[in-house]
C-alpha cells in the first residue's frame, strides 16, 4: 500500500506537540521552584505536582511517539540538503530520547530514595528499591538531561524559527495550530 506524506500534521499530532510543549515548560519551571521552596509541605506538594506531570508527560510521549510511527509524516522540502535532513532526523530522536529517559529517570531517582510515585492518588509500581548509591546517578541524570533537553528544545525551535523567517518555506506552519496556509 502506497501511502502519500500529508502537506502537515493531523490534528492529533499539533495536539500532542503543543500540549507537550506547555508540558515541558510547566515541568521545566516547577523542577526549578523546587530547589528554592524550603522543606515542608508546600514543597512536597510541588515535587508531588512535578512526578505526576513527568508521568503523564511520559505516556504523552510514548503516545506521541506511536502515532508518529502509525501516521505518514510530511516530506521534508527538496530544498534541504542531506545535512540538514540529517540535523533534523537526528534533533528529533534525541527529543523522543529525551521526552521518555527524562520522566523514567525521575521515577527511577524517586524510589531509589524510598519514595513512592503518585499520579494523583496512583501509585507507580516500585521498579527499584531504595538505594542512595544509584539514587545520586540518578538525581544527577536527571538534571543533565534536563539541560540536554533544555539545548536540543533551543536548537528546535531556532531550527522553526530559521524555516518560517529566513528560509521561509512551510516547515514551521506544518505544526501551527489552526488551518494555516501554504
Amino acid at each position: 500500500m502506497n501511502v502519500t506524506a500529508p502537506a502537515r500534521y493531523d490534528a492529533v499530532a499539533k495536539s500532542l506537540h503543543w500540549v507537550m510543549a506547555a508540558g515541558i515548560l510547566a515541568l521545566w519551571v516547577v523542577g526549578h521552584m523546587i530547589d528554592v521552596i524550603p522543606k515542608g509541605p508546600q514543597r512536597s506538594e510541588v515535587i508531588g505536582l512535578h512526578k505526576a506531570i513527568g508521568c503523564i508527560m511520559l505516556v504523552l510521549a510514548v503516545a506521541r511517539l506511536a502515532w508518529r510511527l502509525a501516521k505518514p509524516q510530511p516530506a521534508l522540502p527538496p530544498s534541504m540538503s542531506p545535512a540538514e535532513r540529517m540535523l533534523a532526523w537526528a534533533g528529533h530522536v534525541a527529543l523522543y530520547l529525551m521526552m521518555v529517559l527524562i520522566p523514567v529517570d525521575g521515577i527511577l531517582m524517586s524510589q531509589t530514595a524510598g519514595r513512592d510515585v503518585s499520579v494523583f492518588g496512583l501509585v507507580l509500581p516500585k521498579l527499584l528499591a531504595k538505594n542512595e548509591a544509584l539514587n545520586g546517578v540518578f538525581k544527577e541524570g536527571h538534571e543533565v538531561l534536563g539541560w540536554v533537553l533544555a539545548v536540543i528544545l533551543i536548537g528546535h525551535i531556532a531550527a522553526a524559527l530559521r524555516h518560517r523567517f529566513i528560509l521561509k518555506d512551510d516547515i514551521m506552519a506544518r505544526m501551527l495550530p489552526g488551518r494555516t496556509p501554504l
